[in-house]
């Protein structure tokens, strides 16, 4: 296992910077994920710690020791890719031996270690099949196999579970929490999907454009969101944002409320309330998705019971003064304040 110390990393393609002068620090048996859209960068930071990609300035180091310099062989990494990269003319049990046999291994040690992992991962009856036999879940695990096998300091994660149906990956991110909690291994994840890095990791850094944007545990990053990129990529559905003179607050700044914290209300409880049209009523199982139309903007609430609303009525949206935040309109910087107002009312025009 390992500690990583990133500081001041720069990555350039050509005269493109990738990576802005990343500074990250990941404690021994953490599970990581770098979360962010298309094109932030994440996939070449993590290459960049497994050595698939050099450096152009800064340092990279495992337990304190500088490996910037050195082949992806010598870090002792192991990276599970998207399209899990299985040998398909050998069988599960020689995919995941094949690393213990390129070092050369006693083949004792090699059936011993591959045992290990077919019983971690529960896939011992799988062992002499073919990957075209496998499913799509079973692939996955057999690749995860084939990169524990050797007892690597740093699992690196790219994406692993795009590949899969949305129910599968629900049940294969429970299954790598559990192997990374068991092993105690450091783990890197790369995905863009904010739900994936919300449950799976004990800290997310949010990327956009070769910046990490905030390093924190998911509740943080979600509830105490640095700026308002952050804000909006977390989050399902995204955060509403309006501009906040329309609420009696400055007119550089944007105020935020997510949806599950707006809901209608009779008369104003206190905190933020907004008055528009209704517009849409989107149901969602245990509870319905408000569309309201306020001052030229469309914002999202939620309720328990839809009955008696109907498209085009007029209502009234609630929030409670905590569940307000407030960011620059210049940059969309977080602004530390309060709701201040008592009650705050727009009508819809």
């Amino acid at each position: 296992m390992a500690s990583i110390e990133i500081a001041g990393l720069n990555k350039r393609f050509g005269t493109m910077a990738v990576l802005k002068g990343l500074d990250l620090s990941i404690n021994d048996g953490e599970f990581i994920s770098f979360l962010g859209p298309s094109g932030c960068g994440k996939s070449t930071l993590l290459f960049c710690i497994a050595g698939l990609e050099d450096i152009d300035e800064g340092s990279i180091r495992f337990d304190n020791k500088e490996i910037s310099d050195l082949g992806p062989r010598e870090r002792n990494i192991a990276l599970v890719f998207q399209d899990y990269a299985l040998y398909p003319h050998m069988t599960v049990r020689e995919n995941i031996a094949f690393p213990l046999r390129q070092q050369k291994l006693a083949e004792a040690t090699v059936d011993k270690q591959v045992a290990w992992a077919a019983d971690v991962l529960g896939i011992e009856a799988l062992l002499d099949r073919p990957p075209a036999a496998l499913s799509g879940g079973q692939r996955q695990r057999v690749a995860v196999g084939r990169a524990i096998v050797r007892n690597p300091s740093v699992l690196l994660m790219d994406e692993p579970l795009s590949n899969l149906d949305a129910s599968l990956r629900v049940r294969m991110r429970t299954e790598i929490r559990r192997l990374q909690k068991a092993l105690g291994i450091t783990v890197i994840f790369v995905t863009h999907d904010q739900e994936e890095a919300m449950v799976l990791s004990d800290r997310i850094a949010v990327m956009k454009d070769g910046v990490v944007q905030q390093f924190a545990p998911p509740m943080e990053v979600y509830s105490e969101p640095a700026n308002q990129f952050v804000a909006g990529f977390i989050g399902s559905p995204q955060m509403n944002f309006l501009p906040a003179n329309l609420c009696g607050g400055s007119s550089d700044q944007i105020l935020g409320v997510r949806p599950h914290d707006l809901k209608p209300a009779a008369r104003g409880n206190g905190g933020l309330t907004l008055s528009g049209e209704l517009v849409l009523i989107e149901p969602a199982g245990p509870f319905q998705f408000l569309d309201v139309s306020i001052a030229g903007h469309v914002v999202r609430a939620t309720c328990s019971d839809a009955s008696g609303l109907s498209a085009g009525q007029s209502v009234i949206l609630s929030a409670r003064a905590d569940a307000v935040r407030y960011f620059a309109a210049d940059g969309g910087t977080r602004i530390n304040q309060q709701f201040l107002e008592t009650e705050s009312r727009i009508h819809a025009v």
